[in-house]
């Protein structure tokens, strides 16, 4: 039987295939927000409980996933994580501290065809914050978000509209309700793990605002 002969060319393919490959496939889903104080999260945790007694079908947030996003990334490389990193210290190295107020429940499109349940936030430069990181994300390829930037924090997302008018009862209790202020002094990049539970969010880089006095 004639042996295969041997071809270097195949084994430097075939090594060229697996580095590139292992170079282009593990992508993480990304995205940027900032945290609230830990008693604000916990006065809304009490009415999120409050609104679960309802029984509506709805896909609650966990606790520790509640969050102010500023940018959603999609699927990013892991080499990109410090080129955004440094973007982002670029842009935030004047912006101060600013105060962050959460009041109010209510829902995305609305609350009679809700798909989304929020608990509102509102800040004066909140929307300067967001502008500055769409403006130093975008040499990075990443476009600037189309939709107006509208602060919230997701409680959970309605998967149908059964029990939503007990669920509705308990947001027009809380529509005005006044969750508390939080300090914020630094925006976090953050890798988003789907699993069967829930989302995981684990913290990549958190860059400090330019001036950590109010």
């Amino acid at each position: 039987m004639k042996s295969k002969e041997f071809s270097p060319f195949s084994i430097h393919h075939s090594a060229f295939i697996i580095l590139h490959f292992s170079e282009v496939l593990p992508l993480i889903r990304a995205f940027i927000a900032v945290n609230l104080a830990a008693p604000v999260i916990e006065e809304i945790a009490k009415v999120q409980a409050a609104l679960q007694k309802a029984q509506g079908d709805i896909r609650w947030t966990r606790i520790e996933g509640l969050h102010l996003t500023l940018k959603f990334l999609g699927d990013i490389a892991r080499n990109q994580v410090e080129p955004i990193l440094t973007a982002m210290r670029e842009a935030l190295r004047e912006p101060p501290a600013l105060r962050v107020l959460a009041q109010g429940l209510g829902a995305f499109p609305n609350l009679r065809r809700p798909r989304v349940l929020w608990a509102g936030l509102s800040g004066e430069r909140l929307p300067e914050l967001s502008r500055a990181i769409e403006t130093a994300l975008m040499p990075l390829d990443f476009p600037p978000e189309e939709r107006e930037f509208t602060p919230h924090l997701t409680l959970g997302r309605v998967r149908s509209l059964r029990g939503w008018e007990r669920v509705l009862a308990l947001v027009k209790e809380y529509e005005h309700a006044r969750f508390g202020e939080s300090t914020v002094d630094q925006v976090t990049l953050y890798q988003s793990e789907l699993r069967p539970n829930g989302a995981v969010y684990s913290p990549l880089g958190s860059v400090p605002l330019g001036n950590s006095s109010l």
